[in-house]
């Protein structure tokens, strides 16, 4: 049994690059997203929507802000999973 397992360097870079094209991807539909958000409700459109249908349209990019979150999360968990198996 060996204490120390030698570390393979070209898998940990081809993991690491993975990682970061995933979550620079991901980050940029974030920031769709919010901006999405934020013109939204400094439209005159939306001032003029009723309760419901305002919480309608927010809904709508919350939950897909939300969903772009938890693939982060995810992608974070995996990535560290990964690397340490190395």
């Amino acid at each position: 049994m060996r204490l120390f397992r030698k570390r393979n360097v070209e898998q940990e870079l081809e993991v690491r690059r993975e990682h970061e094209s995933f979550i620079k991807a991901h980050q940029e539909i974030l920031v769709e997203l919010f901006a999405d958000r934020g013109m939204l409700l400094g439209s005159t459109r939306f001032s003029e929507l009723t309760g419901v249908e305002r919480f309608d349209a927010l809904i709508e990019i919350d939950s897909r802000i939300i969903q772009i979150k938890e693939l982060i999360e995810k992608e974070e968990l995996r990535c560290k999973k990964h690397l340490r198996s190395l």
